[in-house]
């Protein structure tokens, strides 16, 4: 007979388990030591099931397997079976966290038929044990990707645990099938249900439970086009054991979504090194494929291969079909993308035959449709994805099945139809636009292939209007680049993510109501030409289009296979920066700014050689943006020598004196925030005041974002000298720390600091720094011109502090004279460059204006 107190520990902490888990811990802990213990058998046994449902809560699947398996040995040791089939529910419910699906589906069919088979006097624990089993059949199948049959599963289950009026497995149920239509891309469907789980697991006093809910809440959430949402979350709740390996990969998603491809890196990578000490297989598949689309986004993509590669055979072996054709998707389109349509073909092949779900079979026929050199067979397989497309009636579907279209139109000569297509597809793209970037690289970058095919299009057709038309979607494309950004950093705090929310619940209503209230913002409108002068630069592909406006009109010119090469002496002149400012310049000039120049300029000489005085604007996009095109193209520096018909191998004429003028002095604002990161600042702010009569400062805490919002509006230049932090993936979470903390490009776009009419000068660590990953300049500087300023002055590489105090001195001097900000600027770039001849010192500061 049970001894009473092991008995009462026993039923203690089986009590408190799915509510307080650590004193149910506690109490476990007492019951093994309790001097009976090893010779109650039935007491043991239970212990033992105990100890593995506390440790598949903690996601600690080892020390859960091991008790499962003592439990079943203790039961059967005293002749209970059932409880023993129940102990092996438990070793599948390991396996089924740990991803070995096909497994999990086998034993517990054979689990089943046991127990139907099998008399019992208890039929709670019967019905439990077939509860139980259609939980883990319904999750086992929905990894396979075989929905309908989950869906099944999940409705017996519910139906059982509604009849024991379980409400803690009825969250689960719904827990899992939140889960299962996340994976189906029903996503708002699986939000909505998930929430619902949530909820229910707090009506039945689970709490740690309903924490372990918010994860894949959290994944959904980035996945509607809340990744912000999702990365607050994540910082609200904790979570111990393998489920914070869990926390880890999901937040890599949401931070792949919003853009920080670097961070999501790290996470989705700590993920799965902890997933791979777990021996959890389909999790570490997930990772995986979350590493290889935060890799291909940070241009990495032998990482990502490897990434994909590895995804690909970890889901194949645990039957997560789901993973696995994802996977082999996107690396179908990265072997198209390098050109090997043979492996695409092979891979769309075992899709076709092996896919889980319509979807995947559809993402095959157009991979083959592109792969294949037979016009006729890509003829066949379009009608027949479209057929199946129509019918799936999924946009992002058929956003790809309009891309592959325009690809074929081309192929059999039909470029006015294949610009059709494309038209129509970007129209279409904010229907997919949301779901874009939240699952591991599966629909991410379709929107860019189609603006990216389109303007290829419109280029080589070599009409005028097709010339401005492929103009308009450039600058189109990147105004739109920039709304995505700023829609995913709002509500960012760089402090502290959590304290927009009172709490966990009302963030994710407020996240809940954003996606249900989203609707799609129609096609962005495309742009009047400009007067000019100006530069457009676009990476395509191997090329770089370059489109020169002069007086209303558009020229362009392909400069063909210099995209590379251009990467590459982008990098080489961040290198000299790096070296000059460590050992100092081995001369005056820069090989990789003349090869920039030879690359990009030159070609376009016969369009510009006139220009002798004309302020010319380069608009860059991607590795492009961190050419110093302001210092390439001033009036007396050599490449604009060479460029126009002024260029006789004569030194540039002499800068003119300051005269100063009559005017008022410049109405000026300084925040000047000195640290021990930029101790010079006092100084710096010290210099404006001098220079700059009745110029406004404000030092150290003094210096707020109250300040500036309230101060702004009497001020005609801005001045704001701190510290500075550059964000590549999204350069909106960019930051300046002022006297009460930081103060991001985000905030600087939410309409409480007006700049309109205003220059602002960034004097700060990379305030003009922008990132290879956007293709519009974002960051601090654009921040301030979304804000309303007519110009921003801003480094685009770090310089030497006095350098940069001596260039201060020099614009604000000719500012006190009267003379524009931009032609203030120019002047000090020269007056650095003869004390400072290399570039590296000169040529970082940068005049950004609004339509840069």
């Amino acid at each position: 007979m049970a001894d009473p107190d092991l008995r009462r520990l026993l039923d203690a902490a089986q009590a408190v388990r799915r509510t307080d888990t650590q004193r149910c811990v506690e109490l476990l802990d007492q019951a093994s030591q309790h001097p009976d213990l090893h010779e109650d058998h039935v007491a043991s046994a239970r212990l033992a099931t105990l100890r593995g449902q506390v440790g598949l809560d903690r996601g600690d699947a080892f020390a859960a397997l091991i008790a499962f398996q003592v439990a079943r040995m203790g039961w059967l040791s005293v002749g209970r079976p059932l409880e023993a089939r129940g102990a092996m529910l438990g070793r599948t419910a390991v396996l089924l966290e740990i991803g070995e699906y096909d497994e999990v589906i086998t034993l517990v069919e054979r689990i089943l038929s046991g127990v139907e088979g099998a008399s019992t006097r208890d039929e709670e624990l019967a019905t439990r044990l077939h509860l139980s089993a259609h939980q883990q059949l319904g999750a086992a199948h929905a990894a396979r990707g075989d929905h309908a049959r989950a869906m099944r599963y999940f409705d017996l289950a519910d139906d059982v645990a509604i009849m024991l009026r379980d409400l803690h497995e009825v969250a689960v149920i719904g827990l899992r099938r939140g889960r299962a239509l996340a994976s189906d891309e029903l996503i708002h469907r699986a939000l909505d249900v998930l929430c619902d789980a949530r909820q229910t697991f707090l009506r039945a006093g689970s709490q740690a439970a309903a924490v372990r809910a918010t994860l894949p809440i959290a994944e959904v959430l980035a996945q509607v086009g809340s990744p912000v949402s999702a990365i607050e979350l994540l910082e609200r709740v904790t979570v111990d054991g393998g489920n914070a390996a869990e926390r880890d990969r999901v937040l890599a998603v949401a931070l792949l979504s919003a853009g920080l491809a670097e961070e999501a890196y790290q996470r989705a990578r700590a993920a799965r090194e902890a997933f791979r000490a777990q021996g959890r297989i389909a999790a570490c598949a997930r990772a995986e494929l979350v590493c290889a689309g935060a890799a291909l986004r940070t241009g990495r993509p032998h990482v990502a291969v490897d990434s994909l590669l590895s995804a690909a055979r970890l889901s194949t072996e645990c039957g997560d079909t789901v993973t696995r054709d994802r996977a082999r998707v996107l690396a179908a389109r990265m072997a198209l993308h390098r050109g090997d349509g043979v492996q695409a073909l092979g891979i769309a092949q075992r899709l076709e035959k092996e896919g889980a779900t319509e979807g995947a079979r559809v993402h095959a026929e157009l991979i083959r449709v592109r792969a294949t050199d037979d016009l006729a067979e890509a003829e066949q397989l379009i009608a027949t994805a479209s057929a199946q497309v129509d019918r799936l009636a999924q946009p992002e579907l058929r956003l790809e099945l309009r891309l592959v279209r325009a690809q074929h139109l081309r192929r059999i000569g039909s470029p006015a139809g294949a610009a059709a297509e494309l038209r129509a597809a970007a129209e279409m793209g904010d229907l997919v636009a949301q779901q874009a970037t939240g699952r591991g690289g599966m629909h991410d970058g379709t929107l860019a292939r189609v603006t990216d095919e389109l303007i290829d299009v419109l280029v080589e057709d070599g009409g005028h209007a097709a010339q401005i038309e492929a103009w308009q979607r450039v600058r189109a494309s990147k105004v739109k680049a920039f709304s995505a950004l700023r829609e995913h950093a709002e509500g960012w705090h760089v402090d502290d993510a959590a304290s927009s929310a009172d709490d966990i619940d009302t963030l994710i209503e407020s996240a809940r109501a954003a996606s249900r209230g989203h609707r799609a913002a129609g096609p962005c409108e495309l742009p009047p030409v400009p007067e000019g002068p100006a530069i457009e630069l676009y990476v395509l592909g191997p090329d770089v289009i370059a489109f020169v406006i002069r007086e209303g009109q558009v020229h362009v010119r392909r400069l063909s296979r210099v995209a590379a090469e251009t990467e590459r002496l982008v990098t080489a002149w961040h290198q000299e920066c790096l070296l000059a400012t460590a050992v100092g310049p081995a001369d005056d000039g820069s090989p990789s700014l003349d090869g920039l120049y030879a690359h990009l300029l030159q070609p376009l000489a016969d369009l510009l050689a006139d220009l002798e005085c004309d302020p010319i604007v380069v608009f860059g996009h991607r590795h492009l943006l961190a050419v110093p095109f302001d210092a390439l193209l001033d009036v007396g520096a050599p490449w604009r020598r060479r460029l126009t018909s002024s260029y006789d191998d004569e030194e540039a004429p002499a800068l003119p004196e300051l005269v100063p003028d009559d005017a008022p002095p410049v109405a000026t604002l300084v925040l000047a925030v000195p640290d021990e990161h930029a101790p010079a600042i006092t100084a710096e702010a010290e210099m404006i005041a001098e220079l700059v009569p009745g110029a406004e400062v404000y030092l150290g805490a003094a210096a707020t974002s109250d300040v500036l919002a309230e101060r702004v509006a009497g001020a005609e230049l801005v001045h704001i000298a701190a510290h500075g932090r550059f964000r590549a993936g999204n350069p909106l979470f960019s930051a300046v720390h002022l006297g009460d903390g930081w103060l991001t490009a985000a905030a600087l776009v939410d309409g409480r600091f007006d700049l309109h009419d205003r220059v602002v000068v960034l004097s700060a660590c990379v305030s003009g720094r922008v990132s290879a990953s956007t293709p519009r300049p974002i960051g601090l500087a654009w921040a301030c011109l979304n804000a309303g300023a007519v110009g921003v002055v801003a480094a685009l590489w770090p310089i030497d502090d006095r350098v940069t105090v001596t260039l201060m001195q020099h614009f604000y001097r000719a500012i006190a004279a009267g003379q524009h900000p931009r032609q203030a600027l120019s002047r000090a770039r020269r007056l650095v460059a003869e004390e400072h001849p290399h570039p590296s010192y000169w040529a970082a500061f940068r005049y950004f204006s609004p339509s840069a």
